[in-house]
């Protein structure tokens, strides 16, 4: 059924989402072929549309992005090969109780729980900062920003901490697979393949950064061409509205001079709110 739905597609928008009829492997001068998995200054050509298309008034879906400062620039993968060590027991959010032993024996390998788990495997299981059944707005990730930051909620606090390295090396699922296919029903033809370590298989970071990194990914100008007019113009303005919420002219400007991107065609619907599963090791992208 995945490779039946996503081998071969042709660029139509409609509300939000992104279908394909035909193979979309085909060499643009817009497109690279092999393009760096982590280099997006690799791609070539941005494309920025009309200045026109985004000079009326805002599109329903506008909402306030709260950009950080910085070049907008995917600069090299971080390090996510060491393994978790926990040094003491932490709580996630105020869930508590079944939910900290699961995430337990997700990170400690001297918990208890770990060893029952290698004795007696059970059918995969997300991380539970990534599943879209128990995330609860624990993991605060926000696909549209300029740097890599996803957070986390602090205790019982409103207050927001980035994950740690350790944290982000820890595994994505139980047990561990080597390989992860994501797929997101907005932008239903770059599916996001996840490899990871041969030893310690796909991580929580190998997730996050790999989705990151696909919505960070230019539009061509022969995808824009395909796309249906009325839509360019609500998906220009989602651009426009990306870049003004830097709040810095010159930073503004770069970002504009970027180009549009596939993050811009979710209409500021931007926000990870978890994976399901939709059989075997194939995931489905949950946001708001």
């Amino acid at each position: 059924m995945y490779s039946q739905r996503y081998e071969s597609c042709n660029l139509s928008f409609v509300a939000g989402q992104v279908s394909y009829t035909n193979s979309h492997t085909t060499v643009t001068p817009y497109t690279s072929p092999s393009y760096d998995r982590y280099g997006a200054a690799a791609q070539s050509s941005p494309f920025v549309p009309p200045a026109a298309l985004f000079a009326g008034s805002p599109s329903p879906y506008a909402h306030n992005i709260p950009l950080p400062g910085g070049a907008s620039r995917l600069g090299d993968p971080p390090s996510f090969g060491s393994p978790y060590r926990r040094t003491n027991s932490e709580s996630f959010g105020d869930i508590g109780g079944q939910a900290d032993a699961y995430r337990d024996h997700f990170y400690n390998t001297q918990s208890p729980l770990y060893n029952i788990y290698q004795q007696n495997p059970q059918p995969l299981q997300i991380n539970p900062w990534l599943s879209g059944n128990a995330q609860a707005g624990y993991l605060w990730f926000d696909l549209s920003m300029v740097e890599f930051s996803p957070l986390i909620r602090v205790d019982n606090t409103n207050m927001q901490a980035p994950l740690s390295i350790n944290e982000l090396s820890g595994p994505a699922t139980r047990p561990h697979v080597q390989r992860m296919t994501i797929i997101c029903d907005e932008l239903a033809c770059w599916p996001v393949i996840v490899t990871g370590d041969r030893i310690r298989g796909v991580s929580l970071g190998d997730v996050l950064y790999d989705l990151y990194h696909m919505m960070m990914q230019r539009i061509s100008r022969d995808e824009w061409q395909r796309l249906p007019g009325g839509d360019r113009a609500a998906i220009a303005e989602a651009f426009a509205r990306r870049c003004r919420a830097l709040g810095d002219p010159d930073l503004e400007y770069a970002e504009r001079q970027d180009g549009v991107k596939r993050v811009d065609l979710l209409l500021g619907k931007t926000m990870f709110r978890g994976l399901v599963v939709e059989g075997g090791t194939v995931f489905k992208l949950i946001l708001s």
